[in-house]
């Protein structure tokens, strides 16, 4: 639901279609009002397939040669992997899921249909963190021998920032499920940055070893202390309250990271591990205690950051 690029490809494709397909026979305004109805009949009627989390059933509306194109994954167009797309979908922890027509439209030519929709969908993620999601949709039909609409291509998005924008950004890149959980999508970014706390007694930073560039890793941070204080900085509702207990030297280690909106995946991610004690404000101007993050470095860059505790909605921009 976050890459954009296949629901325009999509709509280009069905809309070439609609403009060059010769008409073999003109129907009336009747027989497409009929085919409208229809469509969305299905469509209403594949909505509540959803909710009883039934591939199958999922699977009934979509043509033997359907295509869908989730976000985040590779494209399907074979039956097996439609299939486990769909099945990656409806298992998902606790999941709700709607979806609406907003606009559908019949080929003259009345064996082709476009049906543009909104959708919403919940779970819960690996770490039981809410996961909240709303976008867009675009499918297309194709008339059958028997007469009844089965859907050939199935595409969606979100509504929410771009996965490649999300990844370039370090508020994406480190925050956990349970800081997404608890920061509103299009949070404002940061204002000036106030200038660091002192520097905290035996934080130096360790001397850079030629031996240490390693792929795997990737160098060993230098500044890791800086970007680590700009990411609270940054991200705290409070920033100027922050209370640093310790931050550790850099070791080698990796992470389990959460990927995806829809198809939630994990992935592990190597570098080097630095963990940060600190104390700060939430939004209410109390403190919430102290609490360690696990920040992941691969050279200058925070790739990744965790908290084994909970973090206190307020506390997290």
């Amino acid at each position: 639901m976050i890459n954009r690029l296949p629901v325009l490809l999509a709509f280009l494709v069905v809309a070439s279609l609609f403009v060059h397909r010769p008409c073999m026979s003109a129907i009336s305004a009747g027989e497409i009002a009929a085919a409208e109805a229809a469509i969305r009949e299905s469509d209403a009627q594949w909505v509540a397939a959803a909710k009883t989390a039934s591939v199958d059933a999922w699977m009934a509306f979509y043509s033997a040669d359907a295509v869908v194109m989730a976000p985040n994954v590779q494209i399907a167009s074979d039956h097996e992997h439609v299939r486990r797309a769909v099945a990656d979908l409806l298992a998902l922890p606790h999941l709700s899921i709607a979806w609406h027509p907003i606009k559908v439209e019949v080929a003259r030519s009345d064996d082709l249909a476009y049906l543009i929709g909104a959708y919403e969908l919940g779970y819960d993620d690996v770490r039981g963190s809410r996961v909240a999601d709303r976008g867009k949709l675009l499918e297309i039909w194709r008339r059958q021998p028997d007469g009844g609409w089965k859907c050939i291509v199935d595409t969606w998005n979100s509504d929410g920032p771009a996965a490649a924008a999300q990844a370039a950004s370090p508020a994406a890149q480190v925050a956990s499920p349970a800081t997404q959980a608890a920061s509103p999508a299009g949070a404002p970014g940061p204002a000036s940055i106030p200038a660091p706390p002192p520097p905290i007694a035996d934080s130096v930073p360790p001397p850079r070893s030629s031996g240490q560039a390693l792929t795997e890793y990737g160098e060993m941070p230098v500044q890791y202390e800086m970007a680590i204080r700009q990411y609270f900085q940054e991200y705290l509702k409070d920033p100027d309250s922050a209370q640093y207990r310790e931050i550790t030297k850099p070791e080698k280690g990796s992470v389990t990271a959460v990927t995806g909106v829809i198809f939630a995946r994990e992935t592990r991610l190597s570098g080097w591990t630095v963990n940060a004690t600190i104390n700060a404000k939430d939004a209410r101007g109390v403190y919430v205690g102290f609490k360690t993050y696990t920040f992941l470095f691969h050279g200058e860059n925070i790739v990744h950051v965790h908290t084994l505790s909970p973090l206190p909605r307020g506390e997290i921009k």
